[in-house]
């Protein structure tokens, strides 16, 4: 008798464990790339004012608007970011224009591709989420340090 209310007690705590991680509801994955920061985060744009300087690489300028688009207008990330990984590979060495073929530039340049095939190359979940949004973080820190030595490169030209 002893066993039996042992494994009756047993079954029921089994089964209401079981009910308490199935209750459980994921985090949903948000499709905003605003949604993983907690305020929409600061995206340098090149210079208009040096415009002249860099008309001659579409390509960046391209880059560029469209990685904008991405940070002001709530669209889903995922599609987006597939179409900027497309375009970044596009940009290399041999079609840099030579006033912008310099170390600073392709360095950055080189990390900002990076972190785009790493964040296209993600199946996205919960378990990833927290470096995803990581990967997020960096995205927007490398494009915007590509961009500010793109004006600087833009404005030491204009002077010389």
């Amino acid at each position: 008798m002893k066993r039996l209310i042992l494994i009756i007690i047993f079954i029921t705590a089994c089964s209401s464990s079981e009910k308490k991680q199935k209750d459980v509801i994921p985090e949903q994955i948000p499709t905003s790339i605003n949604s993983f920061f907690d305020s929409k985060p600061t995206v340098i744009k090149l210079d208009s004012t040096l415009f002249n300087s860099f008309e001659k690489w579409n390509a960046i300028i391209s880059f560029s608007e469209k990685f904008s688009d991405l940070i002001d207008k709530e669209i889903n990330h995922n599609s987006k970011i597939k179409s900027l990984t497309v375009d970044i590979k596009k940009i290399n060495k041999d079609n840099i224009p030579i006033e912008f073929k310099t170390s600073p530039i392709i360095g950055r340049l080189r990390v900002l591709k990076t972190f785009m095939q790493k964040i296209d190359s993600y199946i996205l979940d919960q378990e990833n989420l927290e470096e995803y949004e990581s990967d997020i973080v960096n995205l927007v820190e490398s494009y915007n340090a590509l961009i500010y030595q793109i004006n600087l490169r833009a404005k030491e030209n204009l002077e010389n």
